[in-house]
């Protein structure tokens, strides 16, 4: 029983803080309920948007901090850590009818017709 009135002691209180805060005290019953609402509405949808966007922003920063920090090995090695890709091989068979996986040389031929 003491734990009870104790909390809700505790939110009576932190409701009139809120209140005098953003004075809405002054307010009619129906103003406080449009506040309110915009209130609500306006932080929800600061939460949906942080959500949503917040983790891609993070994601971002932490690549553009890491290619600062260590650089860009792609750039570093140039195309040959492309043209040994087997993938980018295995495309280029398949678009030229070449059955087996495609070598360098025949990347670069590729590579060049286009």
């Amino acid at each position: 029983m003491l734990y009870t009135s104790s909390l809700f002691r505790w939110l009576q209180r932190k409701r009139y803080q809120y209140e005098v805060t953003f004075s809405l005290y002054m307010l009619t019953p129906t103003e406080k309920f449009i506040f309110n609402s915009f209130l609500v509405l306006f932080l929800s949808m600061i939460i949906i948007a942080a959500s949503l966007y917040l983790p891609e922003h993070i994601s971002t920063i932490m690549r553009r901090a890491w290619f600062y920090w260590a650089g860009d090995e792609a750039v570093a090695t140039g195309t040959k850590s492309v043209l040994s890709s087997t993938s980018v091989a295995r495309l280029i068979a398949r678009d030229t009818g070449y059955g087996g996986v495609a070598g360098p040389e025949d990347v670069l031929e590729r590579l060049g017709s286009l």
